[in-house]
């Protein structure tokens, strides 16, 4: 939307003829652009801090839940604990899905916004991958 308003605002002439008075809105237009632009690093500062903060929490499910299920089991009880938390954690994913979604619809835009990625996402993803070879182990 912001960059359809642009597009309108620079189709806008530089000047208007009002009876005999020549107006000049270079300087409305300059300040129009420069609250766009403000807005578009507000919007990007914003969804770059929610990328973080859903990305940690991700990262800490993975990195908890690998430590669970990379453990070596030496007896029943604890194989069975193994299990237990493979279920648990089978059932927290799904939000977890949703939150990690989230964070690659969210790079998405600010990709399309600014031209650059935000950083970190690849490692999650290959963190993921082998959190769900893991997972489906059991």
């Amino acid at each position: 939307m912001l960059r359809q308003k642009r597009k309108e605002l620079k189709k806008l002439p530089d000047s208007f003829k009002v009876d005999c008075i020549n107006v000049n809105i270079v300087p409305l237009k300059a300040g129009i652009e420069d609250l766009f632009r403000r807005m578009t690093d507000a919007l990007v500062e914003t969804l770059q801090e929610s990328i973080e903060r859903d990305s940690d929490l991700v990262h800490s499910f993975i990195r908890k839940g690998l430590e669970k299920l990379s453990k070596n089991p030496k007896s029943v009880e604890e194989i069975e604990q193994m299990h237990n938390d493979a279920m648990q954690i089978g059932v927290e994913k799904g939000a977890i899905v949703k939150i990690f979604s989230g964070c690659e619809l969210k790079s998405k835009m600010i990709k399309q916004m600014t031209g650059v990625a935000m950083r970190g996402m690849g490692e999650i993803e290959s963190m993921w991958r082998e959190f769900d070879a893991r997972l489906a182990a059991f």
